[in-house]
């Protein structure tokens, strides 16, 4: 078709070039596919036309598992090469979390119309800077893979919270456990969570690392999220700008969860993965319990990311996961580490990289 929109993916790892197919979510509908590649074939009107990884065996994998599907998708070592001979559309960046910030650049000076980047979108304060100040020259969509942001339970409760359910928001207490845990791994998408329903900017900030990490540092040193040893769990407070404190704890040892609780002047919204419960105060002494519905289709992960990119191209409109969102979520993740460098002390915020 004329009107298809062509795909390159920079990165060829799992979160990239795996397979992973619609598939049940109990209560819920169905769960989109949660990989890049997965999501293009998914969403009409998208194609992934090239790929580009420095590992040949990555490349290889990627024509073995996808070549069926996309017979003609061209393959280069080399990132810069692709964008100069292909006319893509939308650019996945897929790649080591430090290595985002030059791809977003180079993307959007060659022409892409739209990038979805991987999370969190950097490693230093100074890269998101260049990152968005790129798409915002090139006047392009840039959404950075917080995929909370498209999970159907995650956008009710955002909507519910913005229509008042609990009242105006008072504190957060978002929490997170399971070897995932790690504050640039899935710790990201915890932090990421709050930003939103908090609404606000981060004014102040006071964090420690998990305890066999005193001497972890104020800059970001893991390996991408693949060894627990590397990225720490955190615990922290975050003063925002609105007047909302929330309350930060991570641990790796603990069975899998994700949850926020979040208090608000009129009741309580208790938001995990496959639920949302609302509390409210019903007269001077009493409550009410109710569950926001759960009947519905649910379009999350990478493919909701790509579906809302379609429809920027196409339509316009202000992204829900942009690049200045994703900093704000940076912002709190090396102020944790800074914080916990100088002893847990309050930073205020704007920050700067250590």
């Amino acid at each position: 078709m004329s009107d298809t929109l062509r795909a390159g993916l920079i990165g060829l790892s799992g979160i990239s070039a795996g397979r992973s197919s619609p598939g049940a979510q109990p209560g819920w509908g169905i769960r989109m596919p949660s990989r890049h590649a997965a999501a293009y074939h998914y969403v009409p009107d998208t194609e992934v036309v090239a790929v580009c990884d420095i590992v040949p065996a990555a490349i290889e994998k990627f024509k073995a598992d996808w070549l069926a599907e996309w017979p003609e998708v061209h393959a280069y070592a080399d990132y810069r090469e692709m964008l100069a001979k292909e006319k893509l559309d939308i650019v996945s960046v897929a790649t080591g979390d430090h290595l985002h910030a030059q791809m977003v650049v180079d993307a959007a000076a060659a022409g892409a119309k739209g990038i979805i980047c991987e999370k969190p979108i950097a490693t230093t304060l100074a890269d998101s800077d260049r990152m968005i100040a790129a798409v915002e020259r090139a006047r392009i969509p840039m959404l950075v893979d917080h995929t909370r942001r498209w999970m159907f339970p995650w956008v009710q409760a955002a909507r519910a919270i913005k229509e008042g359910a609990i009242g105006a928001v008072l504190r957060i207490e978002a929490k997170e456990g399971g070897s995932r845990a790690m504050l640039f791994r899935n710790g990201t998408h915890l932090i990421d969570s709050l930003v939103w329903m908090a609404g606000g900017s981060p004014k102040a900030i006071y964090g420690l690392t998990e305890e066999r990490f005193p001497t972890y540092g104020p800059r970001y040193a893991g390996d991408g999220g693949k060894n627990p040893d590397t990225d720490p769990a955190v615990s922290a407070l975050v003063e925002f700008d609105n007047g909302v404190r929330a309350f930060i704890n991570m641990c790796k040892f603990t069975p899998d969860f994700f949850e926020l609780d979040i208090f608000g002047t009129k009741g309580r919204m208790l938001v995990q993965e496959d639920d949302v419960c609302v509390t409210i105060k019903s007269d001077a002494y009493g409550f009410q319990t109710s569950r926001l519905p759960r009947d519905h289709y649910t379009q999350g992960a990478v493919a909701g990311c790509v579906t809302e990119m379609v429809h920027l191209i196409r339509h316009g409109g202000a992204p829900s996961s942009d690049g200045r969102e994703a900093r704000k979520t940076l912002e709190i993740m090396l102020g944790i580490l800074q914080s916990q460098a100088k002893g847990g002390v309050r930073l205020v915020c704007p920050l700067r990289d250590a």
